[in-house]
């Protein structure tokens, strides 16, 4: 975890027991999680992320009623496996993108002229199916003035 805050272990054992009785019905939302225990919710998700890692079912629902769970049959961790692979995928895309050099050295655009940047959004929301509202409201920055 280099140049990582370490997450005590004590902390993820208790993000796990307020997790532990929650079923798909009666999620419990990162936030409430956070609250409770003096953290913030990128915590209270990076403990999630260890216990999963670690074998614990956690699921989570992103729809009503939305929040963390502990899976109880493999339908129940279908959506939240599916979904995180879905993200997979897309970061996998974005980083064979990154080492894609049409050039030597690239300018502001990549020498594409501004409808093509539009074309390049366009091709993005259609692979995605995810708005550009909606993947700058995951990832919590604003969306810039010119793009809206």
């Amino acid at each position: 975890m280099d140049g990582q805050k370490k997450i005590p272990n004590d902390l993820v054992m208790r993000v796990l027991k307020m997790i532990s009785d929650r079923t798909i019905d009666n999620p419990i939302i990162g936030d409430a999680i956070a609250d409770q225990l003096g953290t913030n919710w990128r915590t209270v998700a990076n403990c999630v992320e260890i216990l999963r890692y670690i074998g614990f079912k956690i699921g989570s629902s992103k729809t009503k009623p939305m929040g963390y769970f502990l899976a109880r049959t493999r339908e129940e961790m279908r959506p939240t496996a599916e979904r995180t692979k879905q993200s997979c995928l897309k970061q996998l895309k974005q980083v064979q993108r990154m080492y894609q050099w049409d050039g030597e050295e690239p300018t502001l655009f990549d020498g594409r002229d501004l409808a093509e940047v539009d074309d390049a959004i366009q091709e993005f929301v259609n692979a995605t199916g995810i708005t550009l509202d909606e993947f700058f409201r995951e990832s919590k920055t604003e969306m810039p003035q010119s793009m809206q």
